[in-house]
């Protein structure tokens, strides 16, 4: 029987919803939709700033689970507005090994807090 554990990193903003950074399930990680805020809960006012506060917010909550960008399987991206995916896909693109990208999603939604333009979900093994 597999055993789940919850993991909130220190280095992330905290979530103000109930949910956890990621929960470790076996050989996979999962990763809530990680939101652009830096850890004092600034939000930065470019969508370029916040795709990379986003990643790097992954890499940070990847790491405390024994995982990283590397071993991310599939992402799940949301952009409040869907004329930034040419912007996003190239500052994604930076994060992976070319020919290595997860399957991934993207979608146009609204977000729940004001002023975010993007929040990113992953699942990656360990």
């Amino acid at each position: 029987m597999s055993t789940s554990k919850i993991f909130m990193s220190d280095a992330v903003a905290k979530p103000k919803a109930p949910l956890s950074h990621a929960v470790v399930a076996g050989d996979f990680v999962f990763v809530s939709g990680t939101t652009p805020f830096d850890a004092n809960r600034q939000l930065a006012p470019t969508f370029s700033e916040q795709m990379h506060q986003v990643m790097k917010n992954l890499k940070q909550i990847l790491g405390e689970c024994d995982s990283s960008l590397d071993k991310v399987v599939k992402a799940n991206v949301i952009l409040t507005d869907i004329s930034r995916f040419n912007e996003m896909n190239e500052i994604y693109r930076g994060y992976f090994q070319e020919g290595k990208f997860p399957a991934r999603t993207t979608i146009e939604a609204p977000l729940a807090i004001a002023g975010m333009m993007l929040e990113i979900e992953v699942v990656a093994t360990r």
